[in-house]
């Protein structure tokens, strides 16, 4: 069943305050206040509240009035891995904004899978260029110097957490949990031939979209088969899955449906079958995962799992915001956040007898 649009965030014609946010919660603002600088302070339900009436609100805190530091650069680090996936424009926007309303400048860095610049990165935070820093990649950083930054430098991760790095705050979505469902949808529908594009190798997305996979197939009593998963992704991109596409061409016995990783890796699959005669969903059915803008305006309309990317921007920000302010001692308190996607049936999948 094709689910409904979630709801923008309130439209008001003044600024949200810490009062309208604690009218929502149901709570007082000091308990606002604790749940922001110090979340071990209240339960959990609070705490959720809280963040809830964040989220419906829109609202962000006033960071240079918190601020307890004499010496700060007003600017945030922003790392990507490049800037040609789609995946990334909701999640700018909302980060730009989060930081410029908290009165940061943002300074955006392409990684590109490099250690060099990595490391070159990780020079810049270590100078006390930056405030704090957000990286918005699935790809683990490989420089030993990045990952063991100083305390002093607040770090939020929007990808699944890196193993040995608790001083990292980590917004992200259960790409496990997500990635099952996705592929419990096709066998919803009749499939059981289904072949699996990871992502890029070595990244933790990736890997957590494959185990999910493997979940639902195994669950369903399917034979997980090494010939029905086509690795050797170098990114979540339209080449990936055009690549991907010579797989299907190879096999004698095709799949029914496929599962992609990322909507541009779907989308690049289509496009190379539909350019030999294939027909989507007739031949073979199609999902994603992300629901990028491409997603609902290529023909067909891909089916896929939205990520909640504008809402993860502004509460990764918004949560970086709130320990850049609160102090520098390495004492402030992490957050790790997981928020659940969302199934969107649109039309590159069909049921099969």
């Amino acid at each position: 069943m094709r689910k409904s649009e979630p709801p923008e965030p309130e439209a008001a014609a003044r600024s949200v305050t810490i009062q309208d946010v604690a009218r929502r919660a149901g709570v007082s603002t000091a308990t606002v206040s604790r749940a922001l600088a110090l979340p071990e302070r209240v339960t959990e339900a609070t705490r959720a509240a809280v963040f809830s009436a964040i989220r419906e609100t829109g609202y962000t805190p006033n960071a240079a009035a918190r601020s307890l530091r004499a010496k700060s650069t007003k600017m945030v680090l922003v790392l990507l891995p490049g800037i040609g996936n789609s995946f990334f424009t909701p999640v700018l926007n909302a980060l730009e904004e989060v930081f410029t309303e908290g009165g940061y400048g943002v300074l955006i860095g392409y990684t590109r899978q490099s250690r060099s610049r990595e490391t070159h990165y990780a020079r810049v935070i270590r100078a006390g260029q930056v405030d704090g820093v957000l990286v918005v990649t699935g790809n683990v950083p490989r420089d030993e110097e990045f990952v063991s930054v100083p305390d002093t430098v607040p770090v939020s991760l929007m990808f699944p957490e890196i193993p040995g790095t608790p001083q990292f705050s980590v917004f992200d979505v259960d790409n496990r949990g997500a990635s099952a469902e996705a592929v419990r949808y096709l066998i919803s529908q009749g499939h059981r031939r289904i072949a699996h594009i990871p992502g890029a190798e070595g990244g933790l997305e990736a890997s957590e979209r494959l185990g999910g996979y493997c979940d639902a197939m195994r669950e369903a009593g399917l034979p997980v088969d090494p010939a029905l998963i086509w690795r050797g992704a170098s990114n979540f991109d339209f080449a990936s899955g055009e690549r991907a596409a010579r797989n299907y061409f190879a096999l004698d016995q095709k799949p029914t449906a496929v599962f992609a990783a990322a909507d541009e890796i779907a989308l690049g699959f289509m496009r190379a079958l539909k350019n030999r005669g294939v027909g989507i969903p007739a031949d073979v059915s199609v999902i994603g995962f992300d629901d990028t803008e491409y997603a609902v305006h290529y023909d067909p309309a891909l089916t896929t799992m939205r990520q909640p990317r504008n809402e993860m921007g502004r509460l990764a920000a918004t949560d970086l915001l709130r320990r850049m302010a609160t102090g520098r001692d390495g004492t402030v308190p992490t957050l790790k956040v997981r928020l659940a996607c969302e199934l969107v049936v649109r039309e590159s999948v069909r049921a099969v007898e």
